[in-house]
Formats: structure tokens, C-alpha cells, sequence
């Protein structure tokens, strides 16, 4: 079902959408009402609702079900962009220790040449002090500037251990959210069928 671009985003999209109702009390704010609005306006068109037979009940209910199903495709997808993130976020203290014998080695090699670039990720907190990963990039013209870096990464391991263990910790709760937000698919989906009746109204 969603080997189209377009229709992969838009499950995606109301998969965190639900992630966010479950989230939030009271249900979902009118900016991601509309949001959901027009990813259920983009399946419509993709997938030919306005062709599904019936009355309106029957139809609304036809799409109640063809929504869950894409929730579903959506949150499998998250899942598994997930499980990838912690799989990365977990061996990043390793990666960062292989980046320090590089820089090492660049420092100590006579063929080693210069200028050259050494690139790394870490975890870090945003402006607004979201934790996330950086990548950055080391742009290296000599050997001492090589052992220096190698130097800083060193000395700052233990501060990116502790936010890669914080941010391990958040993405382990989001793996909960996750499972519990897939149990309610059902729910969720049943409760958006009055704007599910609104979109296709917009279709006949």
C-alpha cells in the first residue's frame, strides 16, 4: 500500500500524529487537525476513496478502516527508524573512540596527508535543549592540530557518554509511546471519523 512516495509520508505522518494525540490530553490541536485533514485528503486522492461504494456511514466506515491500516504501515515505519536510531545511539561511544585512534594515527603518520577531514557524531542539547545528534566535521591541516583534537574528544567523553545515556533513556520511552500508540490505532482511527466524513465530503 504505501510503495508510493507520497503515500509512505502520508502514513508516517498519521502515525505521529496519533503518537501525539496519545501524547497530549484532550486530544489533537487544531494546527495537527488540519494536518491530519490533509493527510487524509492526499490517501483519498492516491487511493481512489471517492470510488468506494455505499452510503455515507458505509463509506466513512470503509475509510475508518483504510486509515488504520495506513496508522499501522506508518507506525511500523517509525519502529523500525527507531530501532535504528538506538542501535546507532548505542555503539556512539565506541565510534567516538574509533575517531580518537584515527586522529592519532594522523598525527603520528609520516604519509598521513594534509589537509584532510575527520567526520564524527555525538549527542548534544539544541537551543531550545531538545537532546539530538550532531555530526561534525574536523577540518585537520597538520599533525598537532590531529593530537589536539584527539585530546578535546578525549577529555569531553564522559560529558557525551552521559547525554548519549540521557538521550538513550528518552528514545527508550518513545520505543513505550510507540507500542502503546499502535495498541490504540483502532481507537484513534474510530474517533477521526467525523473528519473522515469531512474529506469526503470535499470528494463527491
Amino acid at each position: 500500500m504505501t510503495e508510493i512516495p507520497e503515500l509512505e509520508q502520508t502514513s508516517r505522518r498519521i502515525a505521529a500524529l496519533a503518537l501525539d494525540n496519545r501524547r497530549q490530553e484532550g486530544g489533537l490541536r487544531v494546527r495537527q487537525r488540519e494536518q491530519l485533514r490533509r493527510a487524509l485528503a492526499t490517501a483519498a486522492a492516491t487511493l481512489g476513496w471517492d470510488r468506494i461504494p455505499g452510503g455515507p456511514s458505509a463509506r466513512v466506515a470503509a475509510v475508518v478502516d483504510r486509515m488504520a491500516q495506513l496508522a499501522e504501515t506508518g507506525a511500523r515505519a517509525l519502529e523500525e527508524d527507531l530501532a535504528a536510531e538506538l542501535t546507532s545511539k548505542r555503539a556512539e561511544i565506541k565510534e567516538l573512540e574509533k575517531i580518537v585512534k584515527v586522529l592519532r594515527k594522523l598525527a603520528t603518520d609520516p604519509d598521513a596527508g594534509y589537509p584532510t577531514e575527520v567526520e564524527y557524531s555525538r549527542t548534544s542539547r539544541s537551543g531550545v535543549g531538545h537532546l539530538i545528534t550532531k555530526t561534525e566535521t574536523l577540518g585537520l591541516n597538520d599533525p598537532s592540530e590531529a593530537e589536539k583534537a584527539a585530546d578535546t574528544l578525549e577529555r569531553k567523553r564522559d560529558g557525551f557518554a552521559r547525554l548519549r545515556d540521557e538521550m538513550l533513556e528518552e528514545l527508550k520511552r518513545r520505543k513505550r509511546q510507540l507500542g502503546e500508540m499502535r495498541a490504540g490505532l483502532g481507537d484513534f482511527s474510530q474517533a477521526s471519523a467525523g473528519l473522515v466524513a469531512e474529506v469526503l465530503a470535499t470528494l463527491t
